[in-house]
């Protein structure tokens, strides 16, 4: 999915590569990517006015994809990019793009699903964030 040329919602957040971030090589280790795109979700959810201290329904990833293109290195200043790329009943897929400058680091997808706290069943969409969503 291209974050950029997308029609819906989308958010980018700034991200640089801290030492704690890096391997012996001085290179992004892809799991610190992986937080940067959970840093972005976060922001991109709260920013569509969703309370993720809910305890009467839960967030759940259940499928994450990355294609990492490029390294990151220390101290690179990166940008997170992330938007809605495809929603259905119960699913929410988004999509991720980051960048140094104009060149892109990686691309990924994540799919989440909501949850009843209570009971753990998956449930519907709920209708204020659909709406919300467009």
């Amino acid at each position: 999915m291209d974050v950029e040329k997308g029609n819906g919602r989308r958010v980018t957040v700034p991200v640089t590569v801290e030492f704690e971030d890096v391997d012996a090589y001085g290179i992004a280790h892809h799991a610190k990517l992986v937080a940067y795109l959970e840093r972005a979700r976060v922001r991109f959810l709260t920013e569509l006015g969703l309370d993720l201290a809910r305890t009467d329904l839960h967030l759940v990833l259940y499928d994450l994809e990355v294609r990492f293109k490029r390294t990151a290195a220390l101290l690179d200043a990166l940008e997170v990019t992330v938007g809605v790329s495809s929603a259905d009943a119960v699913r929410l897929v988004l999509g991720y793009q980051i960048r140094r400058g104009g060149l892109l680091i990686a691309r990924a997808t994540t799919g989440l699903a909501f949850v009843d706290g209570a009971t753990k069943a998956v449930v519907p969409i709920p209708e204020d964030v659909r709406r919300a969503l467009g």
